[in-house]
């Protein structure tokens, strides 16, 4: 599904990585060891050498908005003037699809958050507002997820009530994503494999 060849991007020199369609890979390393360099690389918000393919598509010269893959981080990246319901209207318009209040009110309720549509984001909570973010990449339907330890900031319980949505939400659409974590108890949740990145170099568990 996601094929990287001879990827040379900041700390990573040569790196080849597959990852089969509907897998859930966890990336662990220390910091400073190109975690995050390697998801923005794939991203396409860091120029690289070698490359990157999705479904058999190389994404080279793709920029990041035509790319079939999201990215959650810690930042939301919510709009503070437009309510929850107006964040995934955009995201539906970025993925040039029609504007449909019942997908999105449909993804807002399978994350819990249905009832929040017509709040602001600075009017709900941080959980709810990560769930807000996630149901905004979820609207595009991408084919691959990329998250970047989005869940870090909550605490234990709302974090594990997320792990478990997310896995739900995994099953349901059957897909891809590329999950990077400090916390060895959230790779071991979610993931199918566990990789660590040191140095910029991949090592399998």
């Amino acid at each position: 599904m996601l094929c990287i060849k001879q990827l040379q991007v900041g700390i990573i020199s040569k790196l080849d990585f597959v990852i089969a369609s509907s897998d859930i890979i966890a990336l662990c390393g220390h910091s400073g060891s190109g975690k995050t360099t390697l998801l923005d690389a794939i991203a396409g918000y860091r120029d690289y050498q070698g490359h990157i393919s999705i479904d058999g598509v190389n994404i080279d010269k793709y920029h990041p908005w035509q790319r079939p893959c999201r990215y959650l981080n810690q930042r939301l990246y919510l709009f503070p003037h437009l309510t929850v319901l107006a964040n995934l209207h955009l995201a539906q318009y970025a993925a040039k699809q029609s504007k449909s209040d019942d997908a999105c009110k449909m993804i807002l309720k399978q994350v819990g958050i249905g009832h929040l549509a017509d709040r602001y984001p600075w009017q709900i909570s941080g959980g709810e507002q990560q769930r807000a973010a996630l149901a905004r990449v979820l609207i595009s339907n991408p084919k691959l997820l990329l998250l970047d330890e989005p869940f870090s900031s909550l605490d234990w319980q709302l974090r594990m009530n997320l792990w478990q949505l997310v896995i739900d939400i995994q099953a349901q659409y059957s897909m891809t994503i590329l999950l990077v974590t400090h916390e060895p108890k959230e790779a071991s949740m979610l993931a199918n494999h566990i990789y660590h990145l040191q140095q910029g170099n991949l090592f399998t568990e």
